[in-house]
């Protein structure tokens, strides 16, 4: 047995090495350390009681090289650490050296007792970390300190190696409270860190379960049952080696899992609270780092490990963060990249693992939507550069074959990379692109208006958009809007853009649009100013999307620049006019139970009566009835309409007396069966009415009338109650 755990230390010890970068030269290092008298540690034949110390010679050694190189450039601390005008310059005494040393193996033996792992297995977590304390033991690195050659405070070196120090969990509390959300540089650095400790422990807990691999396979469980997760739950049943990091791996977001295809029991990284915990406090370009910590290995050998659909989001996903990065790392980014060409890779040319096509030589079904997914990944993307020209000529050939896919070489998805981080894919796949100018249009403006007429009455005449060349999107909008004060739709039809004229049951043909038009209120309504921001344009294919934004008024209208170069309306959609809003009979009691939560919020202190914008005129009436049937006439009177030509009275006057006012008849429950609303044409006072018909039980009420009107007010607040509602 001890033969053959020192057999499968040694491959563990094998895999460790394979994953130093290919760019580590050793023969330089050695230079390096023979230059600055480095002694170079020397293996001793180990005794058979020692053999577990040799799993970490390569490991310490590398650690100690990788700090040598550092010494150069000095060691660079993240945000969280002091400057280094803060830091206390420190004599140079042995005293204080060990005071240091002995700090440190205190917090080491904390972190390896927080793991309950042995000194073998923890060297090997520890290694960088060690390797960093080793310099306060190497002369040669210290004479250069006190010669002035090396400027590093000692302090420092120990705060960095108790950072290497840390686990897992303890760097993620320290982002939660220290979120680095806008710092994409220190997002990515943690990552890095973060990856890198979480990948050495998922090794070191993979060996302890070869070690234990008699105890894993004799722990039997049914076959519908998750082994692993059982496993997670019974760790009291094993050996205490095995034991050990089952109770602690979960605290370092590590969880045992089944593979697939093998049944082999191993651990992964997992995060239930991956979004809250990373997501929202690392910086929006590295989700796809944040993605691959927890989906990672993409594939069984060379088998893709996740459905079709899947595993295109996450491509979308890993090239955004790959064209979007201004920080590219020599540790997350060629990992990601190399993941995200493989995989492209394995659904664009298949393997001998992955057919891609059927008998007949057609592409199968789902990778047709597949390929597709890919094309439409964004209208400048390197996904969709690649493939919409290979999409095209496979669905003009019935999906058998494509001359640009037979020519695609290896290289093609990364160079269209480089193309997109460098800002060029867009001119490769488009041509130049149009020069927008901002622009800004102060109102009232009698002079633009002057100037909109004109543009009217020329594309009246044959609805020729050439005519509106070189208009500007704003002049554009405001044809629009004349035309509809102008109660001409046909116009506003032609004005609209291609996608602005279809809905889920096909084309809006014109005669449609024409019949079931209503008017609406001007987008330029209580507007001070219009702009258009030539930032906001952007991309779609060979047009382009932006918007006008309103000061004065809280909207936006969407706008689409075509590809003749003339700007188009991208929606037709217009506030409804009050006189068009109507609500059919409903019971008074669902009236009354709509009504209460409108009460409710109005009686909250400080609310704010704009919020009521989208209340109907229906569940408004509820309300009001309802705070007389709570007799709380203070909400009462705030549901009362204050504008131009109102007859009420201020409040302190009408809580005097509300009865005098409020009501005629007095409202009393049950009085109401039922109530319709219809909106009105604009009055003399520029304000819309409207007129809620109440039905009245006249078995209960014989004396009033079978229906009585209820007159209300729209405001750009939403409907308000005229003041005696119940008077014409």
């Amino acid at each position: 047995m001890a033969n053959d755990n020192f057999e499968k230390r040694m491959e563990f010890l094998k895999k460790s090495y394979e994953r130093v970068p290919s760019s580590f030269d050793p023969d330089e290092v050695f230079r390096k350390i023979d230059e600055e008298k480095v002694p170079q540690p020397t293996i001793q034949k180990s005794s058979k009681g020692e053999i577990r110390q040799r799993i970490t010679v390569w490991a310490v050694s590398l650690a100690s090289v990788f700090m040598i190189g550092l010494i150069g450039a000095g060691l660079v601390f993240d945000q969280k650490q002091k400057s280094e005008e803060e830091i206390i310059q420190s004599p140079i005494k042995d005293e204080f050296i060990e005071n240091l040393l002995k700090r440190y193996e205190e917090e080491r033996e904390k972190r390896r007792e927080m793991l309950k792992l042995d000194e073998v297995f923890f060297k090997h977590y520890a290694s960088y970390a060690d390797s960093t304390m080793d310099l306060l033991k190497n002369e040669s690195y210290l004479d250069m300190v006190r010669e002035g050659t090396e400027k590093t405070p000692l302090e420092e070196i120990y705060n960095r190696a108790i950072e290497e120090l840390k686990l897992p969990s303890e760097m993620m509390k320290d982002l939660k409270e220290n979120s680095l959300q806008k710092d994409e540089r220190g997002s990515i650095i943690f990552l890095g860190d973060y990856r890198r400790k979480v990948k050495v422990l998922i090794e070191i807990y993979d060996q302890i379960l070869k070690e234990n691999k008699e105890a894993v396979d004799a722990y039997e469980v049914d076959p519908p049952i998750d082994k692993a997760e059982i496993m997670m739950l019974s760790s009291d049943s094993f050996p205490e080696q095995l034991q050990n990091i089952i109770e602690t791996m979960r605290d370092q977001s590590i969880r045992l899992y089944q593979e697939k295809y093998s049944g082999e029991i191993r651990t992964r990284y997992y995060n239930l609270n991956l979004p809250n915990d990373l997501l929202t406090k690392l910086h929006d370009h590295t989700q796809a780092y944040i993605m691959m910590m927890e989906d990672e290995p993409y594939m069984y050998g060379p088998i893709l490990q996740y459905p079709l659909h899947e595993i295109v989001y996450k491509l979308g996903r890993m090239e955004q963060t790959l064209i979007n990065v201004e920080y590219e790392d020599s540790s997350l980014y060629p990992v990601l990249e190399s993941y995200y060409l493989i995989i492209f890779n394995d659904l664009v040319k298949g393997s001998e693992y992955t057919k891609i096509f059927d008998e007949e030589g057609v592409l199968l079904p789902d990778y047709q939507d597949v390929w597709r997914g890919m094309a439409a990944n964004g209208d400048v993307s390197p996904l969709s550069y690649v493939m919409q020209p290979i999409v095209k000529e496979m669905e003009a050939s019935g999906w058998r074959e494509s001359k640009s896919w037979d020519s695609l070489s290896n290289d093609a998805l990364k160079d269209a990379i480089v193309l997109s981080r460098e800002g060029q894919l867009e001119y490769y796949m488009y041509g130049e692109r149009p020069d927008f100018k901002s622009e800004t249009i102060q109102f009232p403006n009698e002079s633009f208006w002057n100037e909109v007429q004109g543009l009217y009455a020329d594309f009246q005449e044959a609805y020729d958009k050439s005519i509106l060349q070189g208009i500007s999107p704003i002049h554009v909008l405001g044809v629009f809007n004349y035309a509809n004060e102008m109660d001409d739709p046909e116009t506003m039809y032609h004005l609209l853009s291609e996608s602005a004229t279809y809905d889920n049951f096909g084309t809006i043909e014109l005669d449609d649009y024409v019949k079931n038009w209503r008017k609406g209120f001007s987008h330029f309504r209580n507007a001070t100013e219009v702009r258009f921001d030539q930032n906001t344009v952007y991309r779609s294919q060979h047009k382009f999307h932006s918007h006008l934004s309103f000061t004065g008024s809280d909207r936006e209208v969407q706008m689409i620049f075509n590809e003749e170069g003339i700007w188009e309306v991208y929606s037709g959609y217009m506030e409804t006019l009050p006189s068009y809003q109507m609500s059919p009979e409903r019971g008074f009691k669902d009236i009354l139970d709509f009504g209460e939560y409108t009460y409710r919020a109005v009686n909250m202190p400080d609310y704010d009566m704009k919020y009521l914008n989208g209340v109907s005129a229906l569940d408004m009436v509820g309300a009001y009835f309802y705070s007389l049937s709570r007799g709380n006439y203070e909400v009462q009177y705030k549901l009362f309409f204050q504008g131009n030509g109102s007859e009420a009275v201020d409040m302190e006057t009408y809580l005097e007396n509300p009865e005098k006012y409020s009501q005629s008849p007095p409202y009393e429950d049950g009085m109401y069966k039922r109530a319709s609303f219809q909106g009105l044409e604009q009055d003399e006072n520029g304000n819309w009415p409207g007129v809620a018909t109440l039905t009245v039980d006249t078995e209960l009420y014989p004396d009033l009338p079978s229906e009585l009107k209820f007159h209300m007010i729209w405001t750009e607040d939403g409907w308000r109650v005229k003041f005696n509602p119940f008077e014409q």
